[in-house]
């Protein structure tokens, strides 16, 4: 059959092809009613998802059902558009497993709209193609390669090298999400061949931040998953660079290969990738040793998995799949859970006579980091079924009630109010650290109002709706946004799964709202796309630059701190005044390494085990590190750190000077709680004036006898003396030393309490009448035993009846603000 027909050329919107099944409501138009090829009355033109040629083409029987219907007579010659693509073929050229042709495809020359080339020439046969050298061969494949796929590889190179240059420039210490520490110790831990760090007697003096100890090693707080992708990069070069950088190319990548697997455009996809990359949120996360940018890819290449095996009736993009969703569950199971609940269920509902196929093939992905997880969790918890997140405190946990985040933390009422304030104050946040976040938002609410997705793209969106509602019960995104308010500095980074259907909905959104204002003149969309991304680009840069100078400010605080370290003599050890009792908290720049062996050996100041410690390591030079109330909590927080020189004394009686400094303005007044055991005194000191005093520690215990007032006179002018004590000039030319005003010291027990350390710990009252902490600084005192003799009955060696490990004075400090208030000093002369 000849036939030729003449028509002007269109460039219609392809129509979608159907997807994997329909759901009344959500799914669109297209796939609500287009079943079969589009009847063309005879004299119009064919309304079909293809650009109509010229043409004049020798049709075969056998392929005669293969076009479409054209006027009697005449036959139609229809190419896809360039941009239209079957599902699966993402233009990346070849078989690329779960984003490419599972076939060979044939490449028609077409008309490619958006600058798609064919490869040049016939193919090749066989024999020709065995003869090309490596580089012909390789040339031919990246001819292949449409325009869309090379500039997301393009942008996907480009993403990993700002992730690796903001890793050094921005974050060289870490972030303030002192989850990072967690993380890298962990990779550090893989990489030497052991599944927990060690924990040397006293463990609990090296405890690292959320970790807890259990027999000889610590158990940190999250699955080893995300350790292992940073430990692999850490063995093979020594770095955790390589891993960054990959995991930021595989989300961008993957963003694309879904994007064609929703939309079957690659236009679309490449969009939802590029708005992916610029928002300000992934290229901050992408330079952080946390697991929320690996969630991201591991979800999205679990949907992609499963759509393409289930069309395609393949089974390794479902095997692929189901090894992603293990994995992802094992790392973040709530989000899992929330995010996929709404495919899942649509997949169990509509694959009539294959779900077993699915399910069997997802139970093949799933079984290897199903038995991983379970080995880990008994290795950590001694439970296959606990996970190590529910170790450390059992109050962290789902829903609404009192919360803790670790042992010792103070109670957190959370409850419903609570909850859609911190999702709230995290989506204020998300509409310009996503690029284009609002515009996103918008429009992925109008094609899913008129009904212009197809069900798998419907149900992501109702899935990341599920997403935020699910938050409302989590406290954790509660205590990031009001308690420390962190998200401020390095994004809402719980929402980072969101972003999954934010960037696919809102590309489809955006390239529809763009062809619909196209079509009303060229001048119009010109202008209508220029101020939109303008003013997305505007928007995202303000957040960039924003968040970029404060991660500098407290890097830079963190900067100084190390610098100050670096500069103590020898290699020292250097107990860390911590609250809480963690190393790596409120800075990375405490945190040891697994082997304990770093130049500078970081221990929490808990108390009598400082002494332990002190004496295990006595080749090293011990100092006191104090950090400012709130270090680095925001980049206008105090940032003063102080060292001090550390040194042992004994005898009968040790006899130590506390200095404090004046309250806040505004305090009504103020006391300093001295604890011992059972023991504890309170006494009032001046709000406004600083106080010294005088305690002496031996071995009858804290009793109210132990303090003085320091009184003296003072031959110097009026000021502060060496001793830092408030003078000013009396009459007779001499000064007067001023105590701030002690007051009588009250004597109280405390239930439960143990140990014979003091605590030394500083309050003030506001007006309204409510008591605020200060500071708390602990002083080591061993104390020989009262009888003579040990609990078992053996004899003690012999030593002094009193053991103190004190300050001799400050070193050094750097940082800006309000300096620990509270000063313990020894006295330097032996007891």
């Amino acid at each position: 059959m000849v036939g030729t027909w003449r028509a002007s050329r269109t460039d219609l919107r392809p129509l979608r092809p159907r997807a994997l099944g329909t759901v009344p409501w959500m799914s669109s138009r297209h796939e609500m009613g287009q079943t079969g090829p589009v009847s063309v009355e005879p004299g119009t033109e064919p309304q079909a998802p293809f650009d109509v040629i010229d043409a004049q083409v020798v049709v075969s029987p056998g392929l005669e059902s293969g076009l479409a219907h054209g006027t009697p007579g005449s036959v139609v010659v229809a190419a896809p558009r360039g941009d239209a693509v079957p599902r699966g073929n993402t233009g990346l050229g070849g078989n690329t497993g779960l984003g490419g042709d599972a076939e060979p495809r044939n490449d028609t020359p077409r008309s490619r709209p958006d600058g798609e080339q064919p490869p040049a020439g016939p193919p090749a046969s066989d024999a020709a193609r065995g003869r090309r050298t490596p580089v012909q061969r390789l040339r031919v494949r990246l001819a292949s390669i449409s325009g869309p796929a090379r500039y997301v590889m393009v942008l996907a190179v480009l993403s990993a090298a700002v992730a690796v240059v903001l890793r050094h420039t921005v974050f060289p210490f870490l972030s303030v999400n002192n989850d990072e520490g967690i993380y890298l110790l962990h990779a550090r831990t893989l990489a030497e061949g052991r599944l927990f760090p060690p924990a040397p007697d006293p463990a609990r003096s090296y405890l690292p931040w959320l970790g807890t100890v259990v027999g000889d090693h610590y158990v940190l707080k999250y699955t080893p998953f995300v350790p292992a992708i940073f430990a692999i990069g850490i063995v093979l070069t020594g770095s955790i660079d390589p891993a960054l950088a990959m995991i930021v190319m595989a989300a961008v990548v993957v963003t694309y290969l879904l994007g064609v697997e929703l939309f079957g455009s690659r236009r679309t996809a490449a969009l939802a990738a590029t708005l992916l990359a610029l928002s300000p949120l992934v290229i901050l996360q992408s330079a952080m040793v946390l697991s929320y940018l690996p969630t991201l890819v591991l979800l999205q290449v679990t949907v992609l998995g499963v759509l393409r095996g289930r069309r395609r009736r393949r089974a390794a993009p479902v095997v692929v799949a189901g090894l992603a969703l293990g994995v992802a569950a094992a790392v973040r199971p709530y989000d899992v859970v929330l995010l996929l609940a709404p495919l899942a269920i649509w997949l169990l509902l509509t694959s009539t006579g294959g779900r077993c196929w699915l399910g069997r093939w997802l139970l093949c992905g799933l079984a290897a980091p199903v038995a991983l997880v379970l080995l880990s969790n008994a290795a950590a918890t001694g439970d296959p079924l606990r996970l190590p997140f529910t170790l450390l405190e059992p109050d962290d946990k789902l829903g609404f009630g009192v919360r803790k985040l670790y042992p010792g933390d103070g109670r957190h009422d959370f409850g419903l109010l609570e909850g859609l304030r911190s999702v709230g104050d995290h989506l204020w946040l998300f509409g310009g650290w996503a690029c284009g976040g609002v515009v996103l938002a918008g429009c992925a609410i109008v094609v899913a109002a008129r009904r212009q997705l197809s069900a798998p793209a419907a149900l992501l969106g109702a899935g990341g709706l599920l997403f935020l509602g699910g938050y409302v019960g989590f406290w954790g995104a509660w205590n990031a946004a009001e308690l420390w308010g962190g998200i401020r500095y390095v994004g809402p980074f719980y929402l980072v799964p969101v972003l999954i259907p934010l960037v696919h909905l809102g590309a489809e959104g955006l390239v529809r709202a763009g062809e619909a204002v196209f079509a009303r003149g060229r001048r119009l969309g010109l202008i209508a796309v220029a101020g939109t991304g303008a003013a997305i680009l505007a928007l995202t840069a303000v957040v960039l630059v924003g968040a970029v100078r404060a991660n500098l400010t407290l890097t830079g605080h963190d900067r100084d701190l190390s610098a100050m370290l670096d500069r103590l003599p020898g290699d020292p050890l250097v107990f860390v005044a911590a609250n809480p009792p963690f190393l790596g908290h409120p800075t990375p720049v405490t945190a040891n390494g697994p082997k304990l062996e770093d130049p500078v050996l970081f221990a929490v100041s808990r108390g009598v085990d400082d002494l332990i410690v002190a004496a295990d390591h006595a080749d090293r030079p011990a100092y006191l590190l104090r950090l400012a109330s709130a270090y680095d909590r925001s980049p206008a927080s105090p940032s003063t750190a102080r060292v001090e020189r550390l040194a042992v004394r004994s005898g009968r009686r040790v006899a130590v000077t506390l200095r404090v400094d004046a309250a806040p303005a505004g305090a009504r007044s103020a006391r300093v709680v001295l604890t011992e055991g059972v023991r504890r005194l309170s006494i009032p000191v001046h709000p406004r004036i600083p106080t010294s005093m005088i305690l002496t520690v031996d071995a009858d215990g804290l009793d109210t006898t132990d303090v003085i007032s320091i009184t003296s006179i003072a031959n110097i002018a009026g000021g502060m003396d060496s001793t830092g004590i408030v003078t000013d000039r009396n009459d007779s030319g001499r000064s007067r030393v001023h105590s701030g005003s002690l007051g009588r010291p009250s004597a109280s027990t405390v239930r439960d309490g143990r140990g014979t350390s003091i605590t030394v710990a500083y309050y003030a009252t506001s007006p309204s009448g409510r008591e605020h902490f200060l500071d708390q600084q602990v002083l080591p005192v061993r104390l020989a035993a009262r009888d003579g003799s040990r609990p078992d009955g053996s004899r003690p060696a012999a030593g002094p009846p009193v053991t103190v490990l004190g300050s001799l004075g400050e070193v050094d400090e750097v940082g800006e603000g309000r300096r620990p208030p509270l000063r313990i000093i020894i006295d330097d002369r032996r007891g």
